[in-house]
């Protein structure tokens, strides 16, 4: 007499990989995208600690400012503040093109990124 699985054993077997999967795939979804939202936390303090350095050796260029500046992102690039390659937004996978906005407040210079816009 062969041994093997009764298809009501095999159903039952998907049924439970299924529900593990049904349980476990939103779990996965939001710790990918907690992840992800971390990261790109974790770049923007990068650009803007770059931005800030650029500013304290550049000290007289943000002096002569006006009182709202900008360094964009090229410029910390070619003056060697950030990587060579390509800054990308790790969110929808765009290449980052911002800025970030140079502003005097409470006497001290605060530089905060700006994916978009004006400062």
């Amino acid at each position: 007499m062969k041994k093997a699985f009764t298809l009501i054993e095999l159903i039952a077997v998907i049924a439970v990989i299924g529900i593990i999967a049904v349980i476990t795939t939103p779990i996965l979804t939001t710790t990918i995208n907690d992840s992800k939202e971390s990261l790109n936390q974790t770049q923007i303090k990068a650009i803007e600690s770059a931005a800030r350095n650029y500013g304290v050796e550049n000290i007289t260029l943000i002096n002569n400012a006006p009182s709202e500046s900008y360094i964009t992102l090229k410029t910390l690039k070619d003056k060697g503040y950030l990587d060579d390659k390509e800054v990308k937004n790790i969110i929808n996978k765009q290449t980052a093109g911002g800025k970030v906005c140079v502003t005097w407040s409470n006497n001290q210079f605060v530089y905060k990124y700006k994916e978009q816009g004006a400062c």
